[in-house]
């Protein structure tokens, strides 16, 4: 014996059904941009990371120091601070010289 839905149901779960399928495509999209977008920036060629309470430079690996600068990172906003705890990548010596013209140098 098989029950059939009214129109109504059979509608709505339709309705659901599509909007699923529309939420699982959207996701798919966002994440090939994402990939894509990661996939097409080159890679850091420096860190800048906070060395005893001072800026330094180092290999994109986390070799060196190659510079340290006098530049004392407690006088940094606090955002600033816990980047450069993690290391704040930087692709070339054009973005290397802004970074350090943002922090005061």
């Amino acid at each position: 014996m098989e029950t059939k839905l009214p129109k109504w149901a059979r509608r709505y779960l339709t309705l659901l059904g599509a909007l699923a399928v529309l939420g699982i495509a959207a996701a798919c999209v966002w994440f090939a941009q994402a990939a894509l977008e990661n996939a097409q920036r080159p890679q850091p060629r420096y860190l800048l990371k906070d060395t005893g309470g001072y800026v330094s430079l180092y290999t994109a690996d986390g070799r060196g120091p190659l510079a340290q600068y006098d530049l004392l990172t407690r006088l940094l906003p606090e955002q600033d601070v816990l980047a450069l705890q993690q290391g704040v990548p930087v692709q070339d010596e054009a973005e290397l010289q802004q970074r350090l013209e943002d922090y005061g140098l």
